[in-house]
């Protein structure tokens, strides 16, 4: 029997109107099970689509429908790669023969699919859809891709900044996977098969577990019954829960200090402090990501006393960052860059932040920072990729983006400081060198 009819006409969408931007998005549950967005700009040409699931690199064990799985690391990764590769040929031809610029991604708990385009929207639409649900998984083809990604992991082991990256997970994380490169390692890598591809596909890329947010100019009822439509075509069914499992993480970290020498011209520094303790998913991920952030942009932000004293000694410079993150599982603070004096830098930093966990934020930097902080959020409403992707970030911490402001304007200096303080420790805490030879 052929599927009913749809009509998005009778489909519940939520409107979402913000007054500080003036800007409405719109968000419907789809009878397919698909969670769909849709952000209007009017006037601009460029439209932007991206599909993103709950599904990352450290998802590797887990059940679901009554049976348990363990997957070889990297298998993620591979999976995206594969998702491109068609019976009629590789997807990124096919976007580009119709005007769209296409790309994917994996992350450690997130995969998303994504194109740019400025005509043939629909049609993209399509392609990204069957690109997402309607996956081929020859054996000739995963084999192929074996060799290709185990020479992108081994090319990867001889950047500079990969490997620094990858000392501090090491160093920071003694059993959670988020310590295994995203891709996996040569040996993981030939391990993974068709059917488990398969599998991982069938748990992960359901509608249900699955987010569309798509931003431009656009009719969003128009793009709901299309999505609708080439979903139910496929004959997707609802897949059943989910649960996964990680080892417990041990408060401290693995590993105080990592250096290496390389090829490289000047020392590279990084240091990070370990989330002790994850937030849920919801408010409270975002207030902890945004009390943390605004932590360091008050301590070593750009324009801050700490920076100018340390640019002016040639402590740091402009490749220097520090920021915040975390996921229900695991996170971290990571802040560094080049320096000839790493043990300087270090010492300095380490100063600078006793201090600030002492004295705190005076009222006209915190007045400043949450300026900073808000203006650089609402500048990406300008464009609609960073619309698009705001979406389906702040759909996965299960948090509206247009109450985002509201949060920042009312959290406090006591807040912050007290965020500052739990999570800055000296056990939690790592370093990652990378030396010349």
């Amino acid at each position: 029997m052929p599927p009913r009819p749809y009509n998005a006409r009778v489909l519940p969408v939520i409107d979402r109107h913000s007054p500080l931007i003036d800007e409405t998005y719109h968000v419907a549950k789809l009878p397919c099970g698909l969670t769909a967005y849709v952000f209007p700009k009017k006037g601009m040409q460029r439209k932007t689509a991206v599909y993103g699931t709950l599904y990352g690199s450290i998802d590797n064990d887990f059940r679901h429908a009554g049976a348990s799985y363990s997957m070889p690391h990297g298998i993620a990764h591979f999976l995206e790669h594969q998702l491109f590769k068609k019976k009629t040929g590789d997807l990124l031809v096919e976007f580009s023969k119709k005007g769209a610029s296409s790309n994917a991604g994996t992350e450690y708990s997130t995969t998303v699919y994504y194109f740019s385009c400025i005509d043939n929207f629909a049609d993209n639409l399509t392609t990204l859809t069957g690109l997402v649900f309607a996956p081929v998984f020859r054996p000739d083809w995963v084999a192929k891709e074996k060799l290709i990604i185990e020479q992108e992991l081994r090319m990867y082991r001889d950047m500079p900044d990969f490997r620094i990256y990858q000392n501090l997970q090491e160093s920071l994380y003694s059993r959670h996977p988020a310590r295994v490169d995203i891709g996996g390692t040569v040996e993981s890598i030939q391990a993974i098969t068709p059917a488990q591809l398969q599998q991982c596909w069938r748990t992960f890329y359901s509608p249900s577990n699955m987010v569309l947010a798509v931003a431009g100019d656009l009719d969003p009822r128009a793009v709901f019954e299309q999505v609708q439509a080439g979903v139910e075509a496929l004959g997707l069914g609802r897949d059943g829960r989910i649960t996964r499992s990680y080892p417990r993480e041990p408060r401290e970290v693995g590993e105080a200090r990592r250096s290496e020498a390389m090829q490289v011209a000047r020392p590279k520094f990084m240091m990070a402090w370990k989330e002790t303790d994850p937030p849920a998913r919801g408010r409270q991920e975002v207030e902890r990501e945004v009390a943390i952030n605004l932590a360091l942009d008050a301590l070593i932000g750009r324009g801050t006393r700490l920076y100018e004293r340390l640019y002016g000694k040639g402590l740091l410079d402009e490749s220097f960052s520090a920021s915040y993150s975390s996921t229900p599982t695991f996170g971290s603070t990571i802040c560094g860059g080049e320096t000839d004096d790493p043990e300087g830098l270090e010492k300095s930093l380490l100063a600078g932040l006793e201090k600030f966990l002492k004295d705190g934020i005076r009222r006209r930097d915190l007045d400043r920072i949450k300026r900073k902080y808000l203006g650089a959020f609402l500048r990406g409403f300008d464009q609609v990729d960073p619309c698009a992707f705001s979406l389906l970030r702040f759909h996965f911490k299960k948090f509206d983006v247009f109450e985002l402001p509201k949060l920042v304007s009312h959290v406090s200096g006591t807040a912050i400081l007290k965020a500052a303080r739990a999570h800055f420790g000296h056990r939690n805490r790592t370093v990652s060198l990378l030396v010349p030879k």
